[in-house]
């Protein structure tokens, strides 16, 4: 019997975001890593025209079996819960269908600045991101004025 030639059609589809990842990283961490950026971008997504001038940073971290929507509020008001309850409300219909549809997400939420050595949330696929150093002086200058009566 002869041998059919090998199909070009049986091979494992690259995923083309896979190219622009270091050749050395083993299949895990490129997963994972395809599973943070799509995760990024579909919170990003959900996130558009819902960030509210309370929310002075927001990001999202990918755990096992779940998804982390890291917010840092100004102070929690009922806008910014709303805000943060349709994105992931939207975040919800953006990833039905796909392996992220059976997550749980959840939100965690910081009150006060987004800066890196206070905000839990700073350290994953970060969405918005407020200048917190200007938020600091302008902290400082209320003060400033308070003194100055």
């Amino acid at each position: 019997m002869a041998e059919h030639p090998a199909s070009p059609y049986r091979t494992r589809m690259r995923h083309p975001a896979e190219l622009y990842y270091a050749p050395s990283l083993p299949p895990d961490e490129v997963r994972a890593l395809l599973r943070r950026d799509q995760l990024l971008l579909r919170t990003c997504q959900a996130a558009l025209g819902r960030v509210g001038g309370d929310v002075l940073g927001l990001s999202v971290e990918p755990r096992p079996g779940e998804v982390v929507v890291h917010a840092a509020v100004a102070r929690e008001t009922p806008e910014a819960v709303q805000n943060l309850q349709e994105i992931v409300s939207e975040l919800k219909m953006l990833l039905m269908g796909s392996p992220e549809g059976r997550s749980d997400i959840t939100t965690e939420v910081h009150i006060g600045s987004p800066c890196p050595a206070l905000w839990p949330g700073y350290g994953h696929a970060l969405v918005y991101v407020a200048k917190w150093n200007d938020l600091d002086k302008e902290g400082d200058e209320e003060t400033e004025k308070v003194g100055e009566r």
